[in-house]
């Protein structure tokens, strides 16, 4: 949790992105459930970014930061923007235990420590096992394959992290692991399934409940992160719950976690977002790069897909400008 806390939040423009699909993706399950009379739980960080965002977009009064780092706690406490922000110096772990789950709740898990997702598989289990219908929880892992460590220089790279993803994903990941599964484009597609064979065992304990994936999208800010979001429902709610909230109508849904969508988009100077901007939504990605007469990004491959990105998203992507105070 302190990890992720010592980057500046409103400095990571996909993130921001994640965090606005987020809010437009509960606001539709509001159709549904009122979702200005669940609990929020999740990490908060210093600045507690998520929970103003989920209060004056949703309306939600009650929420729950957890936080393991005594200092992050300490700097919670002097930047808490909300009377109703509950501070706890607490591990994920620790409050699974001790919660009592009555309220329906909206969990957001954002875990940063790769080395540590053997437990935040287990967790996940734990959460959703906790939660009942109606309930929506969020997790998030990081998704960098570099994360799986290097091996001496006598073994093969692909087969030393193919090993340690094995050990990682336990009982949550597949029988056999290839060598292209932990390539940078593939391993969150592999995590993303263990994420939902843990979800899933959470709810086999009761079978009138099931675990409906709402969404799931892999984006870089430094490291390559994985999240995804699914609500708990009764089988027989299935209908009245789509109905509702016409989420089959919309455009970023990803309801089978087969493999997450991609929401990172280009660097650009603001001359360039403007003039970008200027040719939407009537241009395409390749006709914008072929006006623009370059391209953004490491080579021209890489910049198709984050311009493709920016026209699916760039309504939802953040402003970052100097103020003087």
């Amino acid at each position: 949790m302190s990890l992720g806390g010592s980057i500046p939040y409103h400095l990571r423009q996909n993130k921001a992105i994640d965090r606005s699909l987020f809010i437009d993706l509960l606001a539709r399950i509001s159709r549904y459930r009122n979702i200005s009379d669940y609990t929020y739980i999740g990490f908060g960080g210093p600045f507690l970014e998520d929970f103003k965002y989920l209060h004056s977009s949703l309306r939600i009064k009650s929420m729950i930061s957890l936080e393991t780092d005594k200092n992050v706690a300490a700097r919670q406490r002097f930047n808490q923007p909300l009377s109703c922000i509950k501070i706890l110096h607490q591990s994920s772990g620790d409050f699974l235990v001790t919660h009592d789950f009555v309220d329906p709740y909206v969990v957001w898990f954002d875990y940063a420590i790769p080395r540590d997702l053997p437990n935040q598989l287990a967790e996940t289990q734990k959460l959703v096992g906790s939660l009942t219908a109606g309930d929506v929880f969020k997790i998030t892992v990081n998704a960098s394959p570099e994360t799986l460590g290097r091996p001496n220089p006598n073994e093969d790279l692909r087969e030393f992290r193919a090993r340690c993803a094995k050990e990682r994903l336990a009982e949550y990941g597949p029988s056999a692991i290839n060598l292209d599964d932990i390539s940078t484009a593939n391993y969150p597609r592999m995590l993303l399934h263990a994420i939902y064979s843990a979800a899933k065992r959470g709810v086999e304990g009761d079978k009138r409940l099931y675990v409906q994936p709402l969404s799931a999208f892999v984006y870089k800010d430094g490291q390559q992160m994985l999240t995804a979001t699914a609500i708990i429902l009764n089988h027989s709610d299935k209908e009245p719950f789509f109905t509702a909230t016409r989420l089959n109508h919309w455009p970023y849904k990803n309801m089978e976690w087969e493999k997450p969508l991609p929401i990172s988009i280009p660097d650009m100077s603001v001359k360039e977002r403007l003039h970008v901007e200027s040719l939407l939504p009537d241009s395409n990605p390749n006709e914008i790069l072929e006006e623009m007469g370059y391209f953004v990004g490491i080579d021209e491959h890489e910049a198709k897909g984050l311009m493709k990105n920016f026209v699916d998203y760039y309504r939802l992507s953040p402003w970052f400008s100097r103020v003087q105070m």
